[in-house]
């Protein structure tokens, strides 16, 4: 493996690592809200407007999800490059790949990104 795989490897592997925490924090605030109830004590329905609406007037929610975005696209991504590439290994193949993902990555982030921050900027203030 040379420098730059060693690079793009390391990268993936600190972005697998961000999504699982990230993702598991989601996880357990979104979903397992009842379980969180008796940790915490308290508990709140996560799906209900208001709580929506305080989480997407939160800069750091917004934040995180659009970092969360792009962890998770990075690495899964990157994890179907090296599948694709490993199936089909000619240089017009690996070009028409490399291309593909890049193009996919670029488009949902920018997609993802938007619809967070616009509902951030439109969330109204109780």
């Amino acid at each position: 493996m040379n420098n730059a795989h060693m690079k793009y490897w390391l990268v993936n592997a600190l972005c697998g690592v961000v999504v699982l925490i990230l993702l598991g924090g989601h996880m357990a605030g979104m979903h397992l809200d009842d379980l969180l109830a008796l940790v915490v004590g308290s508990s709140t329905e996560p799906l209900e407007w208001a709580e929506v609406n305080v989480r997407g007037q939160s800069r750091l929610f917004t934040v995180s999800y659009v970092f969360l975005l792009g962890t998770a696209l990075f690495h899964g991504l990157y994890g179907l490059h090296t599948i694709l590439t490993e199936r089909w290994s000619g240089r017009r193949a690996a070009r028409f790949i490399l291309f593909g993902c890049w193009s996919a990555g670029v488009i949902l982030f920018l997609t993802g990104t938007i619809a967070t921050v616009s509902f951030h900027l439109l969330t109204v203030t109780p």
